[in-house]
């Protein structure tokens, strides 16, 4: 099993499950977003979520830290 991404809120590091429980909360309202394709799709705010999942899915897919 590969271990998840290290998340780190507020200056603490979150155990493996932790970031688990992020990682699938993140996907699913990816997927809950998703299959609301249609006229949401011209909600700003819902762009917006979007694009952020995609940036926070891609980093922790990554397993790499970020360059602040």
């Amino acid at each position: 099993m590969q271990d998840e991404a290290e998340i780190t809120i507020s200056g603490t590091k979150l155990a493996n499950a932790e970031s688990m429980t992020v990682r699938v909360a993140i996907d699913t309202l990816a997927n809950v977003l998703a299959a609301g394709v249609g006229e949401q799709d011209a909600d700003e705010v819902t762009a917006l979520y979007r694009q952020s999942l995609r940036n926070i899915q891609a980093l922790i897919e990554s397993r790499e830290p970020r360059r602040q």
